[in-house]
């Protein structure tokens, strides 16, 4: 599917910061297969089938919360009305229940920059988006290690938590030696 897509998003979900939803160019995947616009495969991102170098450029929009108790488990996207009912004012399913703890929201990023250095070509960049509501930014790109910081902006959403500082960082993959 889609051979020519040399970029992933990885954890493509709404697609909500893509203008355009459908791309030859672009290989949408999530672990959840009925969310609103499905994926082009329904597939974990620590652990894919792509060939080593396939991709130029990987977008990763993690959960960025754990341990939230008002996901009810249930991971597709379901009514907007029953989703602001399960999941408050923001009205969407962004993952926080699969995570428990820290621990294991560290460690699923922690082996998903380990697949995306397997799959992304020599000097590729990986797009990483985070929101401080429980982890600084500074806390955890130290998991990013063997990764060049290329650049980290701040930016605002309509909605946002208060307090919460979103950013966009990318990342270049170090040359492989060879």
């Amino acid at each position: 599917m889609k051979e020519n897509a040399r970029v992933l998003d990885a954890t493509a979900s709404y697609r909500s910061m893509w203008k355009t939803k459908k791309s030859e160019g672009v290989l949408w995947i999530d672990i959840e297969p009925e969310i609103e616009l499905a994926p082009d495969i329904v597939m974990d991102c620590t652990n894919t089938d792509f060939e080593d170098g396939r991709f130029h450029t990987i977008f990763f929009d993690p959960p960025h919360n754990y341990g939230h108790t008002k996901n009810t488990g249930v991971h597709q996207t379901p009514s907007r009305k029953i989703q602001k009912e399960k999941w408050g004012n923001t009205g969407a399913y962004y993952g926080f229940d699969r995570y428990h703890n820290k621990a294991e929201l560290l460690s699923f990023i922690h082996k998903a920059q380990e697949e995306f250095k397997r799959i992304l070509a020599d000097d590729g960049i990986l797009w990483f988006k985070w929101g401080e509501l429980r982890i600084t930014l500074d806390a955890l790109l130290p998991i990013f290690k063997d990764w060049v910081l290329m650049t980290r902006f701040e930016v605002a959403y309509r909605g946002e938590v208060k307090g919460c500082r979103t950013w966009w960082v990318a990342l270049m993959k170090v040359q492989s030696l060879r």
